[in-house]
C-alpha cells in the first residue's frame, strides 16, 4: 500500500477531501503541511491506498505527492500550481 500527501489552496478543500475519502472508504487524516511541500493553506492529507484515483481532483487540490523511501514525487499538479514550485 502506498502513503501520498495531498495540498490544497483552502482549508475548505482539505476539509472537502477529507470528507470525500471517508465516504470512499480511503484512510484519510488532515495535518499540518511540510513547509517544505507548499506554503498554501496550511493543511494537508495523509491518505493510503494501492494508487490514487483521478475522481479525487477538486477544484482547491494544489498537488499530490506519493512518498518514497527518498522523499517525494510529485504524482498530479494542477495548472495553478505549476509557478509555485
Amino acid at each position: 500500500m502506498n502513503h501520498f500527501i495531498a495540498t490544497f489552496f483552502s482549508q475548505y478543500g482539505a476539509v472537502q477531501f477529507l470528507k470525500l475519502a471517508k465516504k470512499n472508504h480511503i484512510p484519510c487524516r488532515l495535518a499540518p503541511v511540510p513547509r517544505f511541500l507548499s506554503s498554501s493553506c496550511g493543511t494537508c492529507a495523509h491518505f493510503s491506498g494501492d494508487g490514487w484515483d483521478t475522481g479525487f481532483v477538486m477544484k482547491d487540490l494544489e498537488i499530490i505527492y506519493k512518498v518514497t523511501d527518498t522523499g517525494y514525487e510529485v504524482i498530479f499538479q494542477t495548472d495553478e500550481s505549476s509557478g509555485m514550485q
